[in-house]
């Protein structure tokens, strides 16, 4: 580092603010996270409907992030591998880095992801290898991808192929004015091994009050982002527990 650039650092002291993201079913009364499945297996579990839902496909695509701070000033989030084709049948509460920004000394009040439609062609832009696409259905174009079977275990009811997607985009904006101790996510500029946020969504949620027996496949797909935007989360800190 040159004598100016080390006093341009003193003057303007930055640091590293990383992004991870992670994905698990929904916790119980008790707060814990469930097991609904083993890594690249199929997440099994019972709606609220009573169905047995199987889990066999699922991507949810992410491809931008930008935080700001409480003065409303905004820092786009610098995105190495490109879009993050996230593969909801990886293992639960791992996390994936996504991106990173330098930030300069201040509190930090909000911060934005954007869920978007995955294209391979600005995967292949990104500056270091972009990440796999996981999974056995085409996702080029889409936001969200899920499919799967359902079963009643009352037998009442044949047993349902189903499948959810969407090409829309959706930008979810994030508290961050209480995430640390009831304050906002603060930067001194002194943070050596700088800081780390990790966003997280519960993948189970899609299937809250769907009855497979007269379900809208059509109304459930437009609805998506929705749900989506109300399950995800943000922590301060690289974990999920």
């Amino acid at each position: 580092m040159s004598s100016l650039a080390a006093c341009e650092a003193l003057l303007d002291p930055k640091t590293k603010l990383s992004l991870a993201i992670s994905h698990h079913g929904t916790r119980d009364e008790k707060g814990v996270l469930p097991n609904l499945g083993e890594p690249d297996a199929a997440r099994v579990f019972v709606n609220d409907k009573g169905w047995q839902v199987n889990l066999a496909e699922g991507v949810i695509v992410m491809t931008a992030a930008q935080v700001e701070s409480c003065a409303g000033e905004s820092f786009d989030f610098e995105l190495p591998y490109g879009p993050f084709p996230e593969y909801q049948l990886a293992q639960d509460q791992d996390l994936v880095d996504f991106a990173s920004v330098e930030l300069p000394e201040g509190t930090y009040c909000k911060l934005r992801v954007e869920y978007g439609r995955y294209q391979s062609s600005l995967a292949e832009q990104a500056f270091d290898t972009p990440y796999q696409v996981h999974g056995h259905a085409s996702v080029e174009g889409l936001t969200v991808y899920l499919a799967g079977t359902a079963v009643d275990p009352s037998g009442a009811h044949e047993g349902v192929n189903w499948k959810f997607q969407t090409d829309q985009t959706s930008i979810v904006e994030l508290d961050l004015s209480t995430a640390e101790d009831g304050r906002p996510l603060t930067i001194t500029g002194k943070e050596p091994g700088g800081k780390a946020l990790t966003v997280a969504k519960t993948y189970d949620a899609f299937f809250r009050g769907i009855d497979f027996a007269s379900y809208d496949a059509e109304a459930i797909n437009d609805r998506l982002l929705e749900v989506l935007s109300a399950e995800t989360y943000v922590r301060v800190g690289a974990q999920i527990f």
